[in-house]
């Protein structure tokens, strides 16, 4: 085999994997999970709980059926968009760009994706962000605009310096990089970007993104010609992709391993290596593993004088990438064909393959000069819309300018007219002006003083919010656990008494009587100290304590309350959850004693470092503006416990259509 051939090969394997999406990929999710958010969007009565159960719906159908995600999704969109909930908005064309992009729609899924950039920036979303420039890489990358790609990569990484996200996301993104510089052959840059990418990786024990980094690194030293030390790192690689369970990769560097065995004369290796990689690849239904392995196991046969097995194997390997429309793989497959078709004297074929050779070269280059020019077409307009929209800029700050230059002089003549005047009276003035100051002096000191005294009283307020609720976590203790006990005891002793049959009816009577009442006291108790520090917030949880309040809420009032909770799987921290069940116990609260109302919902949502709680009712309602008014000690309350989890209060509600208030904030410390 010519050795040309075998360098072809080599440096034009690019296994470019399906690229990660955020938000986007819920693979792993059950069809019952997708029937319960579904369900959840049937029954729901809050509006908001509907676009979230469309959404989610949507998300779960993405990897698997991008039509029907795209259905749910844009049910979500359009409910979003009619309530004006601005975050279900974000996250739904997010999700839907997702679902484009799984349907190869690159241009829909950039332009819908962008079109959440202003939104997002305005309600301060910034994983949703990093979400946005990934995915709008990822498709600039599917269409071959590399430089865009990286552009939009770059943005990506940009916005993770400030936005909260999982630590695996710059690590991915680093990875996608890395794949890129490959593809542009600046294998130094790729090597630099995978290098960092499975040091991360590592780190976090993600062998699925050691795998690929390692595969990213043996890449670029491959087409460095640094043979030896790729052969390490594809090693390293088949290591991590065995233990992640990732036959695509495995195949690939099993195959590229091969690849390095037949160069350096090991063929008995060399065959070892593609028995176990196209089994690899065939397991696992991998056409691309199987087209590389399938033509590298025909040079290798072409090696051993083997023709006819070779130029089997190859046309094997030629029929898969005209299927997959390979057309770069498929024009190194006939230089091969051509090979053995000349070594068998064959020169009809050789004349057939290598003018078949020749054509997908010529439109594989001529593809690639008017991408490059669509690629610099685009990067002209980017630039013309920024350069336009400086100059707009310019033009406006040379508009204030000359605004500013003649209220100067217009300014400066009435100075002057006034001169005269102002000389009159500057006695008299001098003499008020020092009362004056004297006076603004006392009232900056005064304002000085106020605010101190109002920095006081946050610190105060928290301290004082901290302090009550140790308290009431004691006397919670102290009331269920000592008096409580005590009065189980009366009350089973008593009971013993009324089974003796020496009393007499009358006693028997006022025994009973002794009983009941001291099971009322006992209610009464545990549901004191359940409102003090339910049992349930400490033992089991913020999500557990909600849901117990709920239901002893609707069977203490009448009042139908309907329990909902998303993404609670792991507590927050201890002083978190007794705030945010104090809010909720708050809210509830004041829809049994003012709203009216015959039923109620509470919901709680976490979505990765956000937590939201909306208590909704079908009560009277009110007007909203009647709240900034309110001097009562629970808006008070809830209010300063927002503020103490730096989080926003919304308020949504009119006369006669009940009423929703809504807490979002950012979990600091989570806990175990």
């Amino acid at each position: 085999m010519p050795h040309y051939l075998f360098q072809m090969k080599l440096k034009n394997i690019s296994f470019l994997l399906s690229l990660p999406i955020f938000l986007g990929s819920l693979a792993a999710q059950t069809e019952h999970k997708r029937d319960s958010f579904l369900q959840i969007a049937i029954k729901a009565q809050s509006d908001t709980l509907k676009v979230w159960g469309l959404m989610w719906t949507g998300k779960l159908y993405i990897e698997r059926n991008p039509d029907s995600a795209i259905f749910y999704l844009q049910q979500a969109l359009d409910l979003a968009e009619k309530i004006g909930f601005e975050k279900g908005i974000v996250r739904s064309r997010i999700n839907k760009a997702n679902a484009l992009f799984g349907q190869g729609k690159y241009d829909e899924a950039i332009e819908l994706d962008l079109s959440t950039l202003p939104l997002s920036k305005k309600l301060g979303l910034g994983p949703e962000q990093v979400s946005v420039y990934n995915l709008v890489g990822n498709a600039w990358n599917q269409r071959g605009n590399y430089w865009l790609a990286i552009d939009y990569y770059d943005k990506a990484l940009e916005a993770m310096k400030t936005a909260k996200v999982p630590p695996h996301f710059p690590v991915v993104v680093s990875n996608n990089i890395a794949i890129i510089y490959n593809s542009l052959k600046l294998y130094d840059k790729a090597k630099e970007y995978a290098e960092s990418s499975f040091v991360k990786a590592k780190e976090l024990g993600d062998d699925y993104t050691c795998a690929t980094s390692a595969e990213h690194i043996g890449n670029a030293l491959l087409g460095m010609n640094r043979d030896e030390e790729s052969y390490i790192w594809f090693e390293k690689s088949v290591e991590y992709a065995k233990k992640a369970d990732y036959p695509a990769v495995l195949a690939n560097c099993l195959g590229i391993l091969a690849d390095l065995e037949m160069k350096k004369g090991n063929l008995a290796k060399c065959g070892q290596l593609y028995d176990e990689a196209y089994k690899t690849a065939e397991q696992s239904d991998d056409a691309y593993g199987k087209m590389t392995i399938l033509h590298g196991m025909g040079l290798l046969a072409f090696e051993k004088k083997d023709f006819k097995k070779a130029v089997d194997r190859c046309r094997q390997s030629l029929a898969i990438s005209e299927k997959m429309g390979m057309d770069d793989y498929r024009a190194m497959i006939l230089l091969t064909l051509s090979d053995l078709a000349l070594v068998e004297g064959d020169f009809s074929k050789w004349n057939t393959y290598r003018q078949e050779y020749q054509d997908i070269r010529d439109t594989i280059t001529s593809n690639a000069l008017v991408h490059a020019v669509q690629e610099l077409e685009i990067k002209y307009e980017t630039q013309a819309k920024e350069q336009k929209i400086k100059e707009l800029e310019q033009d406006k700050e040379l508009q204030s300018l000359r605004l500013q230059r003649q209220r100067t002089l217009m300014f400066g003549a009435g100075i002057v007219a006034v001169l005269a005047l102002i000389g009159g009276v500057l006695a008299w003035r001098l003499q008020e002006g020092k009362t004056l100051l004297a006076s603004q002096k006392i009232i900056i000191h005064e304002n000085t003083i106020k605010q101190l005294e109002q920095e006081k009283q946050l610190a105060t307020a928290s301290a004082v919010m901290r302090g009550q609720e140790e308290e009431r976590g004691r006397l919670a203790r102290d009331l269920h656990d000592g008096l409580g006990g005590m009065l189980s005891g009366i009350k089973q002793t008593l009971f013993a008494m009324k089974g003796n049959q020496v009393l007499t009816e009358t006693s028997a009577t006022s025994l009973n009587q002794v009983i009941t009442d001291m099971d009322r006291s006992i209610g009464e108790l545990r549901h004191i100290a359940r409102n003090m520090m339910p049992e349930a917030l400490v033992r089991f949880g913020l999500r557990d304590a909600l849901e117990d309040y709920c239901d002893h809420t609707a069977h203490s009032t009448g009042l139908k309350v309907h329990f909902q909770s998303f993404g609670m799987e792991q507590r927050l921290t201890q002083d978190v959850e007794v705030i945010v069940f104090r809010i909720a116990q708050e809210l509830l609260n004041n829809v049994v004693k003012h709203a009216a109302a015959t039923q109620a919902i509470v919901q709680l949502i976490r979505d990765e470092d956000r937590v939201n709680l909306t208590v909704e009712d079908n009560g009277k309602g009110m007007d909203t503006d009647q709240l900034e008014l309110a001097k009562g000690v629970g808006w008070m309350n809830i209010r300063s416990r927002v503020s103490y989890l730096d989080g926003r209060l919304y308020v949504h509600s009119s006369p006669g259509k009940g009423m929703s208030v809504g807490v979002e904030f950012e979990v600091k410390n989570l806990g175990s």
